[in-house]
């Protein structure tokens, strides 16, 4: 028998303080006493009955009904996600099908980024440069003058590799060119790396009008628009940073020769390998099986020496197998459009 008649004088309910936290009920709780375990026990906030745990303020019912909502919260939250998601895939879908003509998409872009002073809209964006092979000394130390002149705190300039000027990497922002004539220039390893990149490639105009008005004036009235055999009414170049997308299709297997490189391009075998995937092609191995091939050759020597190890190989679809010249993969980078493969044939 449990003895309770020391507990008469207990009173049935109290409020619980926290410390430091004694003024009227804030951060208070009720407590009721239970007089068979001699101890008191939270009560929930809502209801007045027992809490669930000590360490919370709600009864096993509106615990249930608080996860209930929450639930229901975090659903409501995911599908408007999905939503936004879907709306956005369809938009995206849509853009791609009906592709706005580039003028249309370079005055969007210039609205966005032109939308105050000049010297502002550059500064908000850090600065990564590197130089193609086509400037001369004199117009690397115009870099170079552009890069201490203007570099500071609130606006990050810098050399993608201080101690070789014209390499390349995802870090870099800028590519400088010489301009041979309405926004044209030579080609260069330079530029072909930029634009499988989507990288800017502007005029040195750009960095020797900077330092003539004594601030960075807007980059996109230098911007090159292509390579100097492009036909003129071509923007490639300039398409290359607007569209993300790679110009070739996973599709596209390309198997590369052209063990010594490209020497007048100054492009290593590795380099060139590196190009292809950049380009969305896929790289031949033994897994991959192909309707199609292109290989890449220097010379019609690398071509014959190419098939008689498949003539070794005893390979049947010879005729489904394309002998080019590594321009084909350059000219379809530069001009943002897969190139027709007849001409650059061996």
């Amino acid at each position: 028998m449990i003895e309770i008649d020391d507990d008469e004088d207990e009173p049935v309910f109290r409020i619980r303080y926290i410390k430091g936290e004694m003024i009227e009920n804030t951060g208070g709780y009720w407590e009721q006493y239970n007089p068979n375990k001699k101890s008191w026990y939270k009560l929930c906030e809502e209801c007045m009955e027992k809490v669930r745990k000590p360490s919370e303020s709600l009864c096993k019912f509106h615990f249930k009904q608080e996860e209930k909502s929450r639930k229901k919260m975090i659903l409501k939250l995911r599908n408007s996600k999905k939503k936004l998601k879907r709306l956005n895939n369809k938009i995206k879908t849509k853009n791609n099908k009906q592709k706005l003509s580039l003028q249309t998409t370079i005055d969007s872009k210039l609205e966005q980024i032109v939308n105050g002073e000049h010297e502002k809209s550059n500064e908000s964006l850090g600065i990564v440069i590197s130089v193609s092979s086509s400037l001369n000394k004199k117009q690397i130390s115009q870099v170079k003058e552009f890069i201490m002149n203007f570099h500071n705190k609130s606006q990050s300039i810098q050399l993608t590799c201080e101690y070789q000027p014209d390499y390349i990497d995802d870090t870099t922002t800028h590519i400088i060119t010489n301009d041979s004539g309405s926004f044209t220039t030579i080609l260069t390893k330079q530029i072909i790396q930029a634009c499988v990149r989507h990288i800017f490639i502007g005029s040195i105009k750009w960095i020797i009008s900077s330092l003539e008005q004594s601030f960075i004036v807007d980059q996109f009235p230098y911007e090159i628009l292509r390579d100097k055999q492009s036909f003129k009414n071509s923007r490639g170049i300039k398409q290359c940073r607007f569209d993300q997308l790679p110009v070739f299709p996973s599709s596209c297997i390309i198997s590369v020769e052209c063990h010594k490189g490209i020497k007048q391009l100054k492009i290593t075998r590795d380099e060139l390998i590196e190009i292809v995937e950049l380009s969305g092609a896929t790289l031949l191995n033994d897994y991959i099986g192909y309707e199609t091939l292109i290989i890449l050759c220097n010379s019609k020597k690398e071509m014959i020496n190419r098939r008689k190890q498949y003539n070794v190989n005893l390979v049947i679809n010879e005729k489904n197998i394309y002998y080019s010249k590594p321009e084909f993969l350059f000219d379809s980078i530069v001009r943002h459009e897969i190139q027709a493969i007849e001409k650059y044939l061996w």
